[in-house]
């Protein structure tokens, strides 16, 4: 999927400039080990044993005038994996992905379905958690 660069806000991509200052590992007490790996060519991030991990911004994002959250997910263990958007507060609302073992599935999330709990337009932290999986 291409869009133009002013569409896109990016935090781990290697298709556009993403957010300086992102921490991926803020030490949050989680149990999961994250690295980054290369898949096709891609930088990648691997959650092993996965309880919840965190990624941090260096500050508040506006992401009200976006109309969709992009993530990638593929796993060969996990039965349930969540994202959610963090604005201050911490207000939090998570999605649950349907999860297909050793598949690639993108899901396009409406940021509309945050914005019932979550400030759209300072969106300074992200968490995934789910099952112990990787």
């Amino acid at each position: 999927m291409n869009r133009r660069a002013a569409d896109v806000i990016a935090i781990f991509c290697d298709a556009y400039s993403q957010v300086t200052g992102t921490d991926f590992n803020p030490n949050w007490g989680q149990s999961t080990v994250v690295n980054t790996i290369t898949i096709g060519g891609n930088n990648t991030l691997k959650y092993s044993n996965l309880n919840y991990q965190g990624t941090a911004l260096a500050s508040g994002i506006d992401v009200s005038a976006m109309e969709y959250l992009h993530v990638d997910v593929w796993t060969e263990d996990a039965t349930a994996v969540n994202f959610f958007c963090i604005s201050p507060g911490p207000a939090e609302k998570g999605y649950s992905f349907s999860i297909e073992s050793g598949v690639w599935k993108s899901y396009d999330i409406p940021l509309s379905y945050f914005s019932d709990v979550v400030n759209l337009s300072n969106i300074f932290q992200f968490k995934v958690d789910g099952t112990a999986g990787a």
